[in-house]
């Protein structure tokens, strides 16, 4: 898998996770929906298929794999990748924590150990849907010993490991999620990084086996693979049914042929695609979500917050790459 093919599945899934937090739950009540599937509005029906977490991990265990490879896994290079992966976060901050004090004071930015607990990515309470972010920078701080420990073990034994630590840490996720790890930190994050290891090891795994992830099928053949699973995933809607969902779609869409025009644009989306995580729901939730959902009609809310969120993230980045210039990391 090319650089550039892992970029436009990034591109694709960054769009997975925009629609995933526009639609889910009770969401499609602001919206005026027009096609439903047996009762179910069809965008709500839709998110069943659309968890972008194990997508950006696999993704991130093959990358880190090659990376590994060249010998680039040193703990000091990937401290400061992770720091400029930071920078970006605070910067983000910085811009929506002054619109948000001007719009609610008694929210943003709340208590010293509230603004630390966020600045951090310890405790993401000011905006939820970034709980992923520490989590992850303990995986990416410590791949170079996860792989090892892959190569120690054999891909197989690896994979299957993994696979048992990600059905249990699932399961008491799922039974006792909101009852306590949700509100126990010191336990939540350590359950975070064993759940996120077969995903991880997923994408180390397709790396070391040399697979270059393929399909030698006809265009209908594997458009038609894709229809088919996510059409699964969104009867099913389960979790468990990702431990094979995701290498799957992750094999289709490496494999897709993409015109010229879509390519160029799921490029740029995944490039921008960390920052528009980091962006797109203090749109959609927190700050703005009356004025996006205003629009109405799913498809309209869906463009619309990629289109802004996509305009923030340019100059975001641009910002952050001039502080991680200036500072030499």
């Amino acid at each position: 898998m090319s650089k550039d093919r892992s970029t436009i599945i990034k591109g694709i899934v960054i769009l997975m996770m925009l629609f995933l937090h526009l639609f889910n739950g009770t969401n499609t009540n602001a919206c005026q929906n027009l096609f439903y599937v047996a009762d179910m509005p069809l965008a709500l029906w839709l998110t069943g298929a659309c968890g972008p977490v194990g997508f950006f991990l696999l993704l991130s265990g093959y990358g880190l794999a090659y990376t590994h490879g060249k010998g680039g896994l040193g703990l000091a290079k990937q401290a400061r990748r992770i720091l400029r992966l930071y920078i970006h976060l605070w910067v983000i901050l910085l811009i929506f924590l002054t619109i948000g004090h001007c719009m609610k004071p008694d929210v943003y930015p709340g208590s010293l150990s509230k603004l630390i607990s966020n600045v951090t990515g310890w405790n993401t309470t000011y905006n939820a849907e970034l709980w992923f972010l520490f989590p992850y920078s303990v995986v990416s701080l410590l791949s170079k010993y996860i792989i090892k420990v892959v190569d120690w073990l054999g891909n197989l034994k690896a994979l299957l490991i993994a696979m048992a630590i990600q059905i249990v840490t699932s399961f008491l996720i799922s039974r006792y999620g909101g009852r306590f790890f949700y509100h126990q930190m010191l336990f939540y994050q350590p359950l975070l990084f064993f759940h996120f290891l077969y995903p991880f090891v997923t994408g180390v795994v397709l790396f070391r086996t040399k697979y270059n992830l393929q399909l030698d099928w006809p265009t209908w053949k594997k458009l038609a693979s894709v229809l088919v699973l996510v059409i699964i995933s969104c009867i099913v809607r389960t979790s468990a049914f990702y431990i094979v969902y995701v290498p799957l779609m992750v094999v289709l869409f490496n494999s897709l042929f993409y015109p010229r025009w879509l390519e160029l644009i799921l490029l740029e989306l995944g490039r921008k695609s960390m920052p528009i995580w980091m962006i797109h729901t203090w749109l959609c939730y927190y700050l703005f979500r009356d004025y996006i959902y205003a629009l109405r009609y799913p498809p309209v809310i869906f463009l619309a917050l990629v289109v802004v969120s996509y305009a923030i993230a340019v100059p975001v980045m641009k910002v952050a790459k001039q502080i991680i210039k200036r500072c030499g990391i």
